[in-house]
Protein backbone atom coordinates (compact mmCIF):
# COMPACT_ATOMS: atom_id res chain seq x y z
CA UNK A 1 0.00 0.00 0.00
CA UNK A 2 2.63 2.42 0.74
CA UNK A 3 5.16 1.25 -2.33
CA UNK A 4 1.36 2.22 -4.34
CA UNK A 5 0.80 5.69 -2.45
CA UNK A 6 4.32 6.57 -3.50
CA UNK A 7 4.48 5.71 -6.93
CA UNK A 8 0.97 7.33 -7.64
CA UNK A 9 2.00 10.47 -6.40
CA UNK A 10 5.52 10.07 -8.86
CA UNK A 11 3.69 8.94 -11.94
CA UNK A 12 1.25 11.84 -11.51
CA UNK A 13 3.20 14.45 -13.49
CA UNK A 14 4.30 11.98 -16.05
CA UNK A 15 0.61 11.19 -16.70
CA UNK A 16 -0.41 14.45 -17.00
CA UNK A 17 2.07 14.67 -19.81
CA UNK A 18 0.82 12.14 -21.12
CA UNK A 19 -2.34 12.92 -21.26
CA UNK A 20 -2.24 16.45 -22.83
CA UNK A 21 0.06 15.14 -25.44
CA UNK A 22 -2.68 12.06 -26.47
CA UNK A 23 -5.50 14.58 -26.04
CA UNK A 24 -3.77 17.31 -28.62
CA UNK A 25 -2.00 14.82 -31.35
CA UNK A 26 -5.17 12.76 -31.41
CA UNK A 27 -8.17 15.25 -30.33
CA UNK A 28 -9.58 12.54 -28.13
CA UNK A 29 -11.50 13.97 -25.86
CA UNK A 30 -10.90 12.83 -21.77
CA UNK A 31 -13.83 12.53 -19.35
CA UNK A 32 -15.38 15.98 -17.96
CA UNK A 33 -14.26 14.34 -13.97
CA UNK A 34 -10.87 15.31 -15.13
CA UNK A 35 -11.92 19.30 -15.20
CA UNK A 36 -12.76 18.68 -11.91
CA UNK A 37 -10.91 19.08 -8.52
CA UNK A 38 -9.62 15.51 -7.72
CA UNK A 39 -7.82 13.48 -5.10
CA UNK A 40 -4.31 12.06 -6.29
CA UNK A 41 -5.92 8.64 -6.04
CA UNK A 42 -9.33 10.00 -8.26
CA UNK A 43 -6.98 12.42 -10.66
CA UNK A 44 -4.33 8.74 -11.36
CA UNK A 45 -7.83 6.44 -11.51
CA UNK A 46 -8.83 8.73 -13.97
CA UNK A 47 -5.60 9.38 -16.09
CA UNK A 48 -5.04 5.29 -16.24
CA UNK A 49 -8.67 4.96 -17.58
CA UNK A 50 -8.15 7.79 -20.21
CA UNK A 51 -4.61 6.26 -21.43
CA UNK A 52 -5.92 3.01 -21.75
CA UNK A 53 -3.69 1.48 -19.05
CA UNK A 54 -3.71 -0.80 -16.16
CA UNK A 55 -4.20 -0.35 -12.82
CA UNK A 56 -1.22 0.11 -10.74
CA UNK A 57 -2.48 -2.32 -8.47
CA UNK A 58 -2.16 -5.27 -11.14
CA UNK A 59 1.09 -3.95 -12.22
CA UNK A 60 2.48 -3.90 -8.62
CA UNK A 61 1.23 -7.14 -7.53
CA UNK A 62 3.21 -10.20 -7.39
CA UNK A 63 4.10 -12.62 -4.70
CA UNK A 64 7.11 -11.94 -1.94
CA UNK A 65 9.40 -14.17 -3.24
CA UNK A 66 9.08 -14.04 -7.20
CA UNK A 67 11.53 -13.84 -9.70
CA UNK A 68 10.22 -10.32 -9.96
CA UNK A 69 10.65 -9.48 -6.15
CA UNK A 70 14.01 -10.61 -6.39
CA UNK A 71 15.29 -9.08 -9.22
CA UNK A 72 13.26 -5.56 -7.58
CA UNK A 73 15.97 -6.55 -4.35
CA UNK A 74 19.08 -6.80 -6.20
CA UNK A 75 18.47 -3.75 -8.19
CA UNK A 76 17.23 -1.54 -5.20
CA UNK A 77 20.15 -2.86 -2.81
CA UNK A 78 22.88 -1.75 -5.44
CA UNK A 79 21.69 1.28 -6.67
CA UNK A 80 23.54 4.38 -5.95
CA UNK A 81 21.67 7.46 -5.91
CA UNK A 82 24.59 9.49 -6.93
CA UNK A 83 26.14 7.24 -9.38
CA UNK A 84 22.53 6.91 -11.28
CA UNK A 85 21.57 10.39 -10.98
CA UNK A 86 25.25 11.09 -13.33
CA UNK A 87 23.87 8.27 -15.64
CA UNK A 88 20.86 9.18 -16.60
CA UNK A 89 21.38 12.89 -16.84
CA UNK A 90 20.82 13.90 -20.34
CA UNK A 91 23.49 15.99 -21.59
CA UNK A 92 21.83 19.11 -23.19
CA UNK A 93 23.61 20.76 -26.16
CA UNK A 94 22.80 23.85 -27.05
CA UNK A 95 23.48 25.03 -30.67
CA UNK A 96 24.88 28.84 -30.88
CA UNK A 97 22.64 30.97 -33.11
CA UNK A 98 25.10 31.05 -35.99
CA UNK A 99 25.70 30.74 -39.89
CA UNK A 100 28.20 28.04 -40.75
CA UNK A 101 31.69 29.21 -41.16
CA UNK A 102 33.11 29.98 -44.74
CA UNK A 103 36.42 29.56 -46.35
CA UNK A 104 38.46 33.14 -45.80
CA UNK A 105 39.21 32.53 -49.92
CA UNK A 106 37.01 32.39 -52.35
CA UNK A 107 39.12 30.36 -54.72
CA UNK A 108 38.53 27.36 -51.45
CA UNK A 109 35.21 27.68 -51.95
CA UNK A 110 35.10 27.14 -55.35
CA UNK A 111 36.73 24.10 -55.15
CA UNK A 112 34.63 22.60 -52.31
CA UNK A 113 31.70 22.87 -55.36
CA UNK A 114 33.27 21.30 -57.60
CA UNK A 115 33.30 18.14 -55.64
CA UNK A 116 29.75 17.99 -55.23
CA UNK A 117 27.59 15.21 -57.22
CA UNK A 118 24.27 15.09 -57.78
CA UNK A 119 22.68 12.49 -55.86
CA UNK A 120 20.03 11.90 -58.42
CA UNK A 121 22.69 11.59 -61.25
CA UNK A 122 25.62 8.96 -61.78
CA UNK A 123 27.38 10.50 -64.35
CA UNK A 124 28.70 13.84 -65.41
CA UNK A 125 29.11 16.92 -63.15
CA UNK A 126 26.54 19.90 -62.30
CA UNK A 127 27.31 23.31 -63.26
CA UNK A 128 25.53 24.88 -60.67
CA UNK A 129 25.73 24.60 -56.67
CA UNK A 130 24.02 26.03 -53.85
CA UNK A 131 25.08 25.71 -50.02
CA UNK A 132 23.38 26.09 -47.34
CA UNK A 133 24.43 28.86 -44.99
CA UNK A 134 22.88 26.53 -41.93
CA UNK A 135 23.77 23.28 -42.36
CA UNK A 136 26.75 23.67 -44.54
CA UNK A 137 25.51 20.96 -47.23
CA UNK A 138 25.87 21.81 -50.94
CA UNK A 139 22.29 20.93 -53.06
CA UNK A 140 21.76 21.76 -56.99
CA UNK A 141 20.99 25.32 -57.87
CA UNK A 142 18.00 25.83 -61.06
CA UNK A 143 18.17 22.18 -61.42
CA UNK A 144 15.38 20.25 -62.49
CA UNK A 145 17.38 16.68 -61.34
CA UNK A 146 16.19 16.99 -58.39
CA UNK A 147 12.91 18.49 -58.16
CA UNK A 148 10.17 16.87 -56.79
CA UNK A 149 6.64 17.06 -57.16
CA UNK A 150 4.16 17.79 -53.41
CA UNK A 151 0.71 18.32 -54.57
CA UNK A 152 -0.35 20.30 -57.03
CA UNK A 153 3.05 22.47 -56.86
CA UNK A 154 6.78 21.74 -58.13
CA UNK A 155 9.66 22.07 -55.77
CA UNK A 156 12.87 22.64 -56.94
CA UNK A 157 15.64 21.54 -54.78
CA UNK A 158 16.38 24.56 -52.67
CA UNK A 159 12.93 24.71 -51.45
CA UNK A 160 13.00 21.19 -51.11
CA UNK A 161 16.31 21.35 -48.61
CA UNK A 162 14.83 24.46 -46.88
CA UNK A 163 11.57 23.09 -45.87
CA UNK A 164 13.58 20.23 -44.12
CA UNK A 165 16.93 21.93 -42.68
CA UNK A 166 15.52 25.33 -41.45
CA UNK A 167 12.06 25.27 -41.42
CA UNK A 168 10.82 27.02 -44.44
CA UNK A 169 13.19 29.90 -44.50
CA UNK A 170 16.48 29.23 -46.92
CA UNK A 171 19.65 30.77 -47.22
CA UNK A 172 21.88 29.35 -49.89
CA UNK A 173 25.09 30.89 -51.36
CA UNK A 174 25.94 30.34 -54.69
CA UNK A 175 29.54 30.14 -55.94
CA UNK A 176 29.05 30.24 -59.49
CA UNK A 177 27.81 33.83 -58.95
CA UNK A 178 29.22 34.51 -55.40
CA UNK A 179 25.29 34.98 -54.75
CA UNK A 180 22.85 34.66 -51.55
CA UNK A 181 19.95 33.84 -52.47
CA UNK A 182 16.86 34.48 -49.34
CA UNK A 183 14.69 31.96 -50.30
CA UNK A 184 11.20 31.27 -47.95
CA UNK A 185 10.02 28.15 -48.97
CA UNK A 186 6.86 28.89 -51.21
CA UNK A 187 8.33 32.19 -52.79
CA UNK A 188 11.02 33.01 -55.45
CA UNK A 189 13.08 34.12 -53.02
CA UNK A 190 15.20 37.15 -53.51
CA UNK A 191 19.39 37.13 -54.04
CA UNK A 192 21.84 39.72 -52.90
CA UNK A 193 25.67 40.17 -53.20
CA UNK A 194 27.78 37.53 -51.73
CA UNK A 195 30.13 38.00 -48.63
CA UNK A 196 33.23 37.70 -50.61
CA UNK A 197 34.93 40.59 -52.21
CA UNK A 198 37.99 42.12 -53.29
CA UNK A 199 41.10 44.31 -51.69
CA UNK A 200 39.38 47.10 -53.25
CA UNK A 201 35.87 45.96 -51.36
CA UNK A 202 33.82 45.70 -54.51
CA UNK A 203 31.54 42.60 -55.13
CA UNK A 204 32.39 39.49 -57.52
CA UNK A 205 29.62 41.56 -59.63
CA UNK A 206 31.52 44.63 -60.35
CA UNK A 207 35.25 42.72 -59.34
CA UNK A 208 34.85 39.80 -62.35
CA UNK A 209 37.80 38.21 -60.52
CA UNK A 210 38.00 35.02 -58.05
CA UNK A 211 40.73 36.46 -56.06
CA UNK A 212 38.13 37.37 -53.47
CA UNK A 213 38.53 36.87 -49.94
CA UNK A 214 35.70 36.35 -47.43
CA UNK A 215 34.23 40.07 -45.68
CA UNK A 216 33.54 39.29 -41.69
CA UNK A 217 31.33 42.30 -42.17
CA UNK A 218 29.49 41.53 -44.71
CA UNK A 219 28.42 38.19 -43.41
CA UNK A 220 27.96 39.44 -39.68
CA UNK A 221 25.51 41.48 -41.31
CA UNK A 222 23.61 38.81 -43.05
CA UNK A 223 23.59 36.81 -39.78
CA UNK A 224 22.45 39.14 -37.81
CA UNK A 225 19.48 39.53 -40.77
CA UNK A 226 18.70 36.09 -40.38
CA UNK A 227 18.75 35.92 -36.54
CA UNK A 228 17.16 39.45 -36.21
CA UNK A 229 14.12 37.45 -38.46
CA UNK A 230 14.38 40.41 -40.65
CA UNK A 231 14.56 38.19 -44.21
CA UNK A 232 10.92 37.50 -44.36
CA UNK A 233 10.28 41.39 -44.71
CA UNK A 234 13.05 41.83 -47.06
CA UNK A 235 11.31 39.65 -49.36
CA UNK A 236 8.11 40.70 -49.43
CA UNK A 237 9.30 44.65 -49.73
CA UNK A 238 10.96 43.23 -52.62
CA UNK A 239 7.87 41.84 -54.15
CA UNK A 240 5.41 44.83 -53.47
CA UNK A 241 3.44 45.43 -56.25
CA UNK A 242 4.00 41.67 -58.37
CA UNK A 243 0.86 39.91 -58.91
CA UNK A 244 0.75 36.91 -56.55
CA UNK A 245 0.56 34.22 -59.77
CA UNK A 246 3.96 35.09 -60.56
CA UNK A 247 5.56 35.23 -56.86
CA UNK A 248 3.75 31.85 -56.16
CA UNK A 249 5.87 30.21 -59.05
CA UNK A 250 6.59 27.61 -56.24
CA UNK A 251 10.37 25.87 -56.60
CA UNK A 252 10.32 26.22 -60.51
CA UNK A 253 13.07 28.55 -60.58
CA UNK A 254 15.03 27.79 -57.00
Amino acid sequence: AVVSTQSTGELLPFLRKIALFLRYSTSVPGCNALKEMQSPEGEFSLLMGYLNMHSLSSLLSFEENSQKMLVIKKWCTTLHRQKFSAAVQHKKTKREAKLIDLPGSFVDLLVKASQYTCPKIKFGKIQTTALCLICGDFVCFQSYCCQETVGDSNYGPCNLHAHRCSGDLGIFLTPEKCQVLLLPVRTQGHTIQGPYVDKYGETYKTAKNKALKLSPAAYNKLQWMWIKHEIRPLVVRTYEGVSFDRIAQTGLLY
